[in-house]
């Protein structure tokens, strides 16, 4: 038995279900787009990005740095947080909407639990994707560099194989 299947196997025997094997126990958590200092004074912050996102996906807790979460929604890049953001603290904040359309994330495919890779069609991640995941044929989708993080193929997914791993810096 091959080393990754036996790991596979080890995970599997002791899960309650296939959820827990493909999705990591440890937090993801991805900060807001347009992040031009550390977002250590968001701690402090009141949270207005919050009330101002339509898409309902920053999620801050009182004195928590704010965070994204993608299980209904993902980011349309409206700028809407980086704009409140100046607005309200104007040097302090952290925000900057004149930065580029990105969050320090990229998309990653769990390709044991996606359906493209199980032979059955499915193209659900890459009908709402700005051009960032490509297909070999039809099956076999992959997330290329340009995927901006954004999040909107989570939602998509119908096997929830799809997640967005933060990027230790803007060079990853």
């Amino acid at each position: 038995m091959k080393e990754s299947n036996r790991v596979l196997f080890k995970k599997t025997s002791k899960k309650t279900s296939w959820r827990e094997v493909f999705i990591p126990k440890t937090p993801n958590v991805l900060f807001l787009p347009y992040e031009k200092n550390s977002s250590e004074f968001c701690a402090q912050c009141e949270g207005e990005c919050v009330s101002v996102c339509e898409e309902k996906i920053i999620i801050k807790q009182k004195g928590a740095i704010p965070y994204l979460d993608f299980q209904s929604n993902g980011c349309i890049f409206c700028k809407k947080c980086a704009q409140i953001c100046e607005e309200y603290h104007e040097e302090e904040g952290v925000l900057d909407s004149s930065l580029e359309d990105k969050i320090l994330g990229r998309a990653e495919i769990m390709e044991l639990s996606c359906f493209a890779y199980q032979g059955v069609i499915c193209s659900s991640c890459k009908d709402i994707c700005n051009g960032s995941i490509k297909f070999a044929g039809m099956f076999y989708p992959h997330v290329l560099e340009t995927c901006t993080g954004c999040g909107l193929c989570i939602s998509r997914c119908p096997q929830g194989s799809i997640q967005v791993i933060a990027l230790k810096d803007k060079k990853s």
